[in-house]
């Protein structure tokens, strides 16, 4: 495995060079929106002016942390830098405001950044005193919001806005798109909570952030492990600005947080890590080191996808949109099969879920690029049909599994569960039984 050096830099005063042994390479990553040669497209620092909002230095550092990792991600391949081709070993060297204060949080990160996107990462911080800042306005929710929610433009993101609408929350919803399948869903959705609950009722921002594939230096890499970091972190960014204790709502149902690996030979890099409970507390005790006091939340945590369905609290307009929300991991795929992109394709992991969801509801809505995966499975030659086939067997594996034990085993196989009590790694291994239990009805239906 070769080591990747990485010089970040956020403006051309940035004068910082690295030097380097024999055997090293360095890559140097401009995010200057000025620059003509920055690595990543994106209208981020814009956007928060025109929002209003003016990160603290911490939260700012933070956001820039959170662009370079992204950055990092979409532009270093994993097939020409990592082992076997996957896991890459990265060397960050990045500028901030306090070196010591982020110093103190160095380890974490590595670890905690190294679960979710499965690579080596070391960060060497250097102070930096040219990076532009923020002066923090004095007034800062004047419009009352409770709550900043994430909004994809998945279903399960969906239900969530839905929930806190219904409670009568005042949320401030945040998205963030790369594609315009991505994009024009998640209008629908804004539309869609406006015409039910009244403009005032909330707002919402969608960011956009794409890597620079024009830039000579960057490399085309499709796995984006590390994009839900800079989701989160756009969510924190506006949360801290409207307030140092408004919560950051993560919705995502328990089966798919816990990314439990259907395989052995799996390990979880077929489904995202973003929600999982260990990756969530790690970032939780990041960010309070940091001194950032707003906390990320996943109230769904124990629930099922088809329980978030069911027990969402206006059911009758889920229903009537439910189907327009898109949770593929592979929405643009559809057209190969001479469909219209943006179509839920039917057969990855968050797609069957998704369908052993709404089979949970007695109606299965959306259309699906493959149609019913029941009635026409993939071929065991199809490279497509890897997940269909993979739930099948973990489903057969699941039933020789009867002791309690034997199930908290499985359930920590892609990370740890943290748990303050018995009975709350209980209601992990609960949802995990329950979510496989939806999953194995809809498959055998």
């Amino acid at each position: 495995m070769s080591k990747r050096n990485i010089v970040v830099k956020f403006n051309n005063v940035d004068t910082f060079q690295l030097g380097l042994g024999i055997d090293e390479s360095v890559t140097s990553i401009s995010l200057d929106p000025l620059d003509v040669n920055k690595m990543l497209k994106f209208h981020v620092y814009e956007d928060l002016v025109k929002l209003g909002f003016t990160p603290k230095n911490t939260m700012y550092d933070l956001l820039h942390f959170a662009l370079a990792i992204y950055t990092i991600d979409q532009t270093v391949s994993r097939q020409s830098n990592g082992f076997q081709g996957w896991s890459r070993y990265l060397i960050v060297h990045f500028p901030v405001n306090d070196k010591s204060l982020w110093d103190g949080v160095k380890e974490m990160l590595e670890n905690y950044i190294g679960f979710l996107s499965g690579d080596k990462w070391i960060f060497e911080f250097r102070q930096n005193e040219n990076i532009r800042t923020f002066q923090q306005q004095l007034l800062q929710n004047p419009e009352n919001f409770t709550k900043v929610s994430l909004l994809s433009g998945g279903l399960d993101s969906f239900i969530g806005a839905v929930d806190l609408l219904s409670d009568k929350e005042k949320p401030y919803f945040i998205s963030h798109y790369k594609t315009g399948t991505e994009s024009s869903t998640q209008l629908k959705i804004y539309n869609a909570l406006e015409t039910k609950f009244g403009e005032k009722s909330f707002k919402g921002h969608k960011f956009y952030v794409q890597p620079n594939q024009q830039n000579n230096l960057a490399e085309k890499e499709n796995t984006s492990r590390a994009r839900s970091l800079l989701f989160i972190c756009l969510g924190l960014t506006c949360a801290n600005c409207l307030g140092d204790t408004i919560e950051m709502i993560l919705p995502e149902n328990g089966l798919i947080s816990l990314n439990i690996p259907l395989t052995k030979t799996r390990l979880s890099s077929h489904s995202t890590r973003t929600t999982h409970p260990y990756f969530v507390d790690g970032l939780n005790r990041i960010i309070s080191k940091l001194g950032i006091h707003n906390k990320i939340i996943n109230p769904y945590r124990f629930k099922t996808k088809g329980e978030m369905m069911v027990e969402c609290k206006d059911p009758a307009f889920l229903m009537k949109h439910d189907h327009e929300t898109i949770s593929c991991s592979h929405p643009e795929n559809s057209r190969y099969a001479g469909l219209p992109p943006g179509l839920n394709c039917g057969y990855c992991v968050p797609c069957i879920i998704r369908q052993a969801a709404e089979n949970k509801t007695g109606h299965i809505k959306t259309i699906y690029a493959i149609g019913d995966i029941r009635r026409t499975p993939p071929s065991q030659k199809d490279r497509k049909g890897s997940d269909f086939r993979a739930f099948k067997l973990a489903l057969q594996n699941l039933t020789t599994i009867i002791k309690p034990h034997s199930l908290v085993l499985q359930i920590n196989r892609s990370g740890q569960i943290p748990f303050d009590t018995k009975a709350e790694l209980l209601e992990y291994v609960s949802v995990y039984k329950r979510g496989m239990d939806e999953v194995k009805l809809f498959l055998d239906s």
